[in-house]
C-alpha cells in the first residue's frame, strides 16, 4: 500500500508518495486545483502503482473539498485530518524552512503512524445543504443590515417618513423612495402625481388619500 500525502492550496496542491516505510517514492509534484490537476494526479498514482492507495490531506479551509469530492467519486479511501495534528511532526523540522514539499510528506507520515483522528467529512449532498443554509443566514443577515442603514438616514433626513407605512421596504414605499428620496422632492411634486405613482406600486389599494 502507498500513501499520497497532499498540502492544500488555493490554486495548487502539492503531493508526495511514500511507502509503508516512510520512502518517497519519486519525487514531490505540483497539481493544479482542477480537473486538469486532478486528472493528472490520477495518472502519477496509476503509473507508479497497481496496489491499494491511501490519500492524506489537511482539512484546509474549503480548498480541498473539490480534490476530496473527486477523490472519493474515483473511489479511494481519504484520510482527512486537522492540521493540529500533523504540527507535532513539523516540530521536528522546526530548523527547515517551511515548504509544500515537506509538508505533504509529513502529513503522509502522519497517516503512516496512524495515530490521528479523521476530520469528520458529511456527504456531499449534506454538506451541499448546509452551505446553502449558511449562505441565506449570510444574505439574510445582510439585507437587514441594509435595511438598518436605510432607516437610520431617513431618521436624518425625512423623520417622518415612518409613519407613512406600515412597511418602510414594502413595494409601494420603495416605489416613493426610488423616486423621491428627500421631502422636498415630494413637496414639489403634485399631489396628483404622487397618487397616481402610489395607485400604481400598490395595484389600486392605496391613491390619492395616501398621497395627501
Amino acid at each position: 500500500m502507498l500513501i499520497v500525502g497532499i498540502d492544500i492550496g488555493k490554486r495548487n496542491h502539492e503531493a508526495t508518495i511514500i511507502d509503508q516505510k516512510g520512502s518517497i517514492i519519486g519525487k514531490s509534484f505540483r497539481f493544479a486545483n482542477s480537473i486538469t490537476g486532478f486528472n493528472r494526479l490520477m495518472e502519477t498514482v496509476r503509473r507508479t502503482t497497481d496496489n491499494d492507495v491511501v490519500f492524506g490531506m489537511e482539512a484546509t479551509g474549503h480548498y480541498w473539498l473539490a480534490l476530496y469530492t473527486h477523490l472519493r467519486k474515483e473511489g479511494f479511501t481519504i484520510r482527512v485530518i486537522n492540521a493540529i495534528q500533523s504540527d507535532a511532526l513539523r516540530a521536528m523540522y522546526i530548523r527547515q524552512q517551511k515548504n509544500d514539499s515537506r509538508d505533504s510528506f509529513i502529513i503522509a507520515d502522519v497517516i503512516r503512524f496512524g495515530r490521528f483522528c479523521e476530520t469528520t467529512v458529511s456527504t456531499p449532498d449534506l454538506y451541499a445543504l448546509r452551505e446553502l443554509c449558511r449562505h441565506r443566514f449570510y444574505i439574510v443577515d445582510t439585507v437587514s443590515g441594509i435595511k438598518r442603514k436605510v432607516i437610520a438616514l431617513l431618521d436624518q433626513i425625512f423623520p417622518e417618513y415612518e409613519n407613512l407605512f406600515t412597511d418602510t421596504f414594502g413595494k409601494t414605499s420603495l416605489e416613493l423612495l426610488s423616486e423621491y428620496t428627500k421631502p422636498e422632492e415630494i413637496l414639489n411634486v403634485d399631489k396628483n402625481k404622487h397618487g397616481e405613482t402610489i395607485n400604481i406600486a400598490s395595484q389600486g389599494r392605496l391613491g390619492l388619500k395616501r398621497a395627501s
